[in-house]
């Protein structure tokens, strides 16, 4: 299943959220994140948490939820 998870910046909360449900899903899940107004980077201490508890953090980037509007991509089974 995909699942996106939504909220304003999209620089902490629903960062740590996909990387967490990435990381303990074992496969079932593939989850992103986005954000209305998105900030453009994620929050150093976001990544510092998810290093603190050895939850991958490559890949993990701010972007606005316009992204998956677009054609090609993926798409959700939970937002």
């Amino acid at each position: 299943y995909n699942v996106l998870f939504i909220c304003t910046g999209n620089s902490a909360r629903s960062i740590i959220a996909e990387a967490l449900l990435n990381a303990g899903s074992q496969g079932r899940f593939v989850a992103y994140s986005a954000g209305s107004q998105p900030k453009g980077e994620v929050h150093p201490l976001a990544i510092k948490e998810l290093r603190a508890l050895r939850i991958p953090t490559d890949g993990l980037s701010s972007k606005s939820w316009e992204e998956f509007a677009k054609p090609g991509a993926p798409e959700m089974d939970f937002v």
